[in-house]
């Protein structure tokens, strides 16, 4: 991709992301989670708490994304958000145990955590010898399989800058480092899985509806065809309420045992004996003295939702 197309696909991002427009946000997660996880470790030296940091500062991003009114400087704006919580889970850090010696292994696990507490405590000594940009630039390097021309942009140095740092930085880690670290770091780089949990971390924190799916298409026709839900100008489904319903598109899914959301419904029978017409997986229907007709229903990914009998509007 040259850099007209770069910077153009880029501005298009952030201004649908700031439109509303989740899956376009999603896309920036997507290109930059392992920039960010990179500065983070950096800052921390804790490859799980820098996990937990990139989630933050996406957090922030979704919130804050509003003010960035230059979308050329995603990159530098989204560094500087990761940047400075990082500091702040090392000021917290520096309060409580690390997180790995909160957590006390069984006696069958406890030589390969000593082994995996030691790998990272040797090799962050040695990163921490390395000056501040050339250590975020070695861990971009390995982490983000990012070019040295999209490393330069993020840390706004010349390419030839990035080349020298990452140079003089990998000769020292190897003088400090008897095994070969390269491996290490690249083992570390983070996956969909990562990305998934990070946008449910996101729509749980700014406290949107969402349904994770494994086909968004399949998922988005079923509820309209079977709830007659309109579509929002964001492209999500609109709940009764006024809420967007996110229908968000996951790699693999666990499904729940528990009712993802409930629907007050005025007549609770009629929508059973049509559910279970149309072919869908419904329980039995229920009455209750107390809370009326319900009953436990599920779509194609196997979420489980509750109908429950609205008796104000039944009674009005």
């Amino acid at each position: 991709m040259d850099e007209d197309t770069q910077r153009s696909d880029i501005h298009r991002l952030v201004t649908e992301a700031q439109h509303g427009d989740f899956d376009a946000f999603r896309e920036i997660v997507l290109q930059y989670s392992n920039a960010l996880f990179s500065v983070a470790y950096s800052v921390i030296g804790d490859f799980q708490e820098a996990q937990d940091a990139v989630q933050e500062a996406f957090v922030k991003c979704y919130r804050r994304l509003h003010t960035l009114d230059d979308p050329a400087k995603l990159g530098s704006w989204l560094y500087a958000i990761v940047y400075r919580t990082s500091l702040d889970f090392v000021k917290k850090k520096k309060q409580t145990l690390p997180y790995e010696d909160a957590l006390i292994p069984s006696a069958n696990h406890v030589d390969a955590w000593l082994e995996r507490r030691m790998t990272q405590e040797t090799i962050w000594r040695a990163v921490q010898k390395l000056e501040k940009t050339s250590k975020m630039a070695i861990m971009l390097h390995y982490i983000s399989d990012w070019s040295m021309k999209e490393i330069g942009q993020f840390l706004n140095l010349s390419r030839s800058a990035v080349e020298s740092r990452i140079r003089r930085a990998r000769e020292t880690l190897k003088r400090q480092l008897a095994d070969d670290f390269e491996p290490y770091f690249r083992m570390q780089r983070l996956d969909e899985k990562f990305e998934q949990r990070v946008l449910e971390h996101v729509l749980r924190s700014v406290g949107h509806f969402y349904i994770p799916v494994l086909h968004r298409k399949r998922a988005q026709d079923w509820f309209v065809r079977h709830f007659q839900l309109g579509m929002s100008r964001h492209g999500n489904l609109l709940l009764e309420s006024g809420h967007e319903l996110y229908l968000l598109e996951c790699h693999n899914h666990l499904p729940s045992d528990l009712p993802m959301l409930a629907f007050e419904v005025f007549d609770v029978e009629e929508l059973w004996h049509k559910l279970k017409h149309d072919g869908v997986k419904a329980e039995s229907l229920i009455r209750n003295n107390d809370i009326g007709k319900h009953f436990v229903f599920y779509d194609p990914d196997g979420n489980a939702y509750h109908a429950i009998e609205n008796k104000q509007k039944k009674n009005a």
